[in-house]
């Protein structure tokens, strides 16, 4: 068993479990019990398939319940234990405490608002040093960090502008290449080693 399991696994694993129980069986004699009941139900009259399919029905369902391995409950109470022991920041998003939930939101629309506000104010042509400069006096304390943004900004627009374009282009498209590559490898093993399981 898996050390952090998410509830879709879970519910494979007693999934599993409750497949590799023994065959459900018949108790003595049934077979001969129930075609003797549907002879006699025959005798003299003819019943319609769904009378017929009906009554075998009840018959089977009449039957005693598959009883369960001693160790089948032990193992599935672990699961479900290890599950509930296993911490919020390893579950997915649905399982996280709602501050946290909140907090990321809020953290996470911020940045992006900020990224889309500074791509639209460069793209209207706006000028870098006269954003960071007012952004800079607003958020004094950050101004060092803004510098060192400006700095990693001018170094990589410079970087840039220096590699060929068939460079570039063939850079980036062997990064996809291999993210290809490597995602058909992760696909793979994955059913290879936990599909078969």
């Amino acid at each position: 068993m898996k050390p952090e399991m998410t509830p879709e696994e879970l519910e494979q694993f007693i999934h599993r479990e409750l497949r590799a129980l023994p065959a459900r069986k018949a108790p003595p004699g049934f077979e001969q019990r129930l075609q003797a009941a549907v002879e006699a139900r025959l005798a003299g009259r003819t019943a319609t398939p769904e009378q017929l399919e009906q009554f075998v029905h009840r018959a089977l369902r009449a039957l005693p319940p598959r009883r369960a391995p001693h160790s089948l409950e032990s193992r599935v109470l672990a699961a479900i234990e290890h599950q509930a022991a296993v911490a919020w920041y390893h579950k997915s998003w649905a399982y996280w405490p709602a501050a946290v939930k909140a907090a990321f939101l809020a953290v996470g629309t911020g940045v992006s608002g900020a990224a889309i506000t500074a791509f639209y104010l460069f793209s209207q042509g706006a000028d870098p040093g006269v954003l960071t400069d007012a952004a800079g006096e607003r958020f004094a304390g950050a101004a060092a960090l803004i510098h060192v943004f400006r700095w990693m900004a001018s170094y990589t627009s410079e970087s840039f502008a220096s590699i060929p374009p068939l460079w570039l282009y063939g850079g980036l498209a062997f990064i996809a290449a291999m993210y290809a590559a490597f995602f058909g490898l992760g696909a793979a093993a994955y059913r290879t080693l936990y599909r078969n399981n």
